[in-house]
């Protein structure tokens, strides 16, 4: 069964070099102690590299490409098909819940009244540095 190519060709030459590098160490590991697990595991760990840069394929790449897919086919189904759908009243209700988490607040009319009272203590303090910085220029000392 051949599997279709899912590596660039600089990917698959990469991992091939790296590959054969891991190799090359876990025989000189277990050539040094041969009860060596760590030797062992770069063998057959650098085996699978050299493999995957020689066929072109990576079957972990294939499998989350596959799940990504299907998640992405799987979820934009069920948008279209509306069965994900929120009415307005819905979405308005979580917009004041956030608003009023971001302001701090327990409950989304709070989060209002302390918008409004903050817009007009704004407006007296801009009104009054206008004042104030009229009377500076008319009066230098």
């Amino acid at each position: 069964m051949m599997q279709q190519a899912n590596l660039s060709e600089k990917n698959a030459f990469c991992r091939f070099a790296m590959g054969t590098s891991l190799t090359a160490f876990g025989i000189a590991k277990v050539s040094k102690n041969p009860n060596c697990t760590k030797g062992r595991l770069m063998i057959a760990l650098g085996a699978m590299k050299m493999a995957e840069g020689l066929f072109k394929y990576c079957p972990t790449k294939a499998l989350l490409s596959s799940n990504m897919q299907n998640a992405m086919n799987t979820s934009m189904q069920s948008m279209f098909s509306g069965q994900n759908s929120m009415s307005t009243e819905q979405i308005d209700k979580l917009m004041k819940d956030f608003s009023s988490a971001i302001a701090g607040n327990s409950s989304g009319s709070q989060a209002t009244a302390s918008k409004q009272s903050d817009t007009s203590t704004s407006t007296q303090n801009s009104s009054n540095s206008s004042d104030s910085s009229t009377n500076k220029a008319q009066n230098p000392s």
